[in-house]
């Protein structure tokens, strides 16, 4: 989970004009990275000061020489300049060679370096350079299981109260979208009066059910067995058959389990020689071969390669377009599937 503490404090100090000369905003999440961001971008400088001193550029495109020469900037009319630097994580030139910069940085100038979907190694000189002279904030991924705990605290931080039977509801219609939770939560607190707590009743009546399931999230959930979570994400999935072909999740599903199949059969199931023999790229992915091997015995694997040839057969008889058609037959391979 992204450092919320972390996350907080930075927001407090830029509120509060404590004001580092670089922030190196790094991670899995973009949220926290982008809400950092867009408040230096929007709050640091008055309207009428952006024009001459604010610098907005882009990794890919970005030339190290007009960069250098824009850190160095006096500002106009100013007490300090902003220069953002978007998918920083592209840039073609090595950060290290800016490293000179960073342990000697402007005092007039706030750079921001966003590092979107990318952990920056922190044991380079050059990220140590900017922990020593700046701020540097990592928005780790966030799991499910984080997402209480997130919710809570962004209604907390509007200063209001919430049920835990609401804030579990809310997990579950949204998902682990935080821009959606929120928007959501500034929905509820419109809607809510601050004197009392917020409740199931209250979530029901303004939050409906916006959550987006991937392919990769009802494998999981069937690969854990999971009745209810497999059920949820098939009829959501089911009822959209063009944002979830069925064919594709039919053929995902089949690549896994087979997968599975192999996995059991395998002498050596270490790591690495099982990555070699099922032809997969990262730890992870045995990992999760693995933890639905213990889940499946070779016969039920058996049972379900061969349901699953079925459903496909019967899919390509149908009328594709008929979402309901689509979804009927989710419904019923998750049945074969767990049972």
């Amino acid at each position: 989970m992204a450092n919320l503490a972390e996350y907080t404090q930075t927001i407090s100090n830029l509120k509060s004009g404590k004001y580092a000369p670089i922030y190196l905003l790094h991670g899995d999440e973009p949220f926290f990275i982008d809400k950092v961001s867009h408040f230096i971008e929007k709050k640091v400088l008055a309207e009428h000061e952006r024009d001459f001193n604010q610098h907005v550029f882009y990794g890919r495109d970005l030339d190290k020489d007009l960069l250098r020469e824009t850190l160095r900037r006096f500002p106009v009319m100013a007490e300090r300049q902003v220069v953002i630097v978007r998918e920083a994580q592209d840039f073609k030139v090595r950060w290290a060679d800016f490293i000179d910069y960073f342990n000697n940085p402007s005092a007039t100038t706030i750079l921001v370096l966003d590092f979107k979907y990318k952990k920056a190694d922190g044991k380079t000189k050059w990220v140590k350079a900017i922990k020593k002279n700046g701020v540097v904030m990592e928005s780790k991924k966030v799991y499910e299981s984080d997402m209480p705990g997130l919710i809570d605290s962004f209604v907390k931080g509007r200063k209001y109260r919430i049920e835990p039977r609401a804030v579990q509801l809310m997990v579950e219609n949204i998902g682990m979208d935080l821009e959606k939770a929120e928007l959501e939560i500034e929905k509820l607190t419109i809607n809510v009066p601050l004197s009392r707590e917020i409740t199931v009743i209250d979530v029901k009546k303004n939050i409906g059910n916006t959550r987006e399931y991937s392919r990769y999230e009802y494998l999981d959930a069937l690969s854990n067995r999971d009745h209810l979570k497999s059920y949820k994400i098939a009829q959501v999935m089911g009822k959209n058959d063009k944002t979830h072909p069925m064919v594709l999740t039919v053929s995902a599903l089949f690549d896994h389990f087979s997968k599975t199949m192999v996995y059991h059969s395998l002498k050596d199931k270490s790591t690495n020689a099982a990555m070699r023999a099922l032809g997969l790229w990262v730890p992870f992915q045995v990992q999760k071969i693995s933890d639905t091997a213990r889940n499946y015995d070779q016969r039920k694997l058996a049972q379900i390669i061969s349901e699953l040839r079925t459903i496909d057969a019967r899919r390509k008889g149908a009328s594709i377009a008929n979402s309901a058609r689509s979804e009927d037959l989710l419904k019923e391979l998750t049945y074969k599937i767990l049972n």
